[in-house]
């Protein structure tokens, strides 16, 4: 995706449905009773709703109101959410519903509902479900005086002092195998 439009991403009717279907279509290709996921950034947030399923909001494009289907959360042994804005971003309280990416419907808002809802109902991510972020992250950063990439009842985390956005992705695979093949945080 083109970096210059990412004020226009939001949790659309079409990237979850996206990404559902490429959770479904990874797990009847292999044969594998569960699959393991890792996302990064706002893929993190949409994998979380793909897996969740259930009813979505859609106010851009004429999505409107959609069913995902079933949850996906028996499909799914380990997911790795890797600087998620699981809490929202605080850069998008002060653009609010000017932009996509910041609605307070189904954008990263602090308020948004579609978080709100999200987060209602923790581990149904997976039976390991771990998150990777860092205190320097320069896009996640901390909102409303925490950090904003745990995940509601996740099993474990890793935190870096120094890793930015991408490093926290690019300097952690080690981390994320571990999570994935031996479900340890070290």
């Amino acid at each position: 995706q083109n970096p210059l439009n990412s004020s226009q991403e939001h949790h659309s009717r079409k990237n979850e449905e996206e990404v559902r279907a490429f959770i479904q279509a990874v797990k009847e290709y292999t044969g594998a009773e569960k699959v393991d996921i890792i996302g990064h950034s706002m893929g993190v947030t949409l994998a979380r709703k793909a897996i969740q399923g259930g009813d979505g909001f859609d106010p851009y494009a004429g999505g409107g109101h959609y069913n995902l289907g079933a949850p996906l959360t028996d499909a799914v042994d380990t997911f790795v959410g890797i600087a998620g804005a699981n809490q929202g971003l605080a850069s998008c309280a002060l653009t609010g519903d000017l932009l996509p990416t910041s609605n307070r419907q189904t954008g990263l808002h602090p308020q948004s509902k579609f978080l709100e809802e999200l987060n209602a109902q923790p581990g149904f991510e997976g039976d390991h479900v771990y998150s990777i972020w860092s205190q320097s992250d320069q896009i996640v950063g901390v909102g409303l005086a925490q950090y904003t990439s745990p995940i509601p009842g996740q099993d474990g985390q890793k935190v870096y002092t120094t890793y930015g956005h991408m490093g926290s992705r690019d300097l952690s695979v080690q981390t994320q195998l571990e999570m994935v093949e031996e479900h340890k945080v070290r």
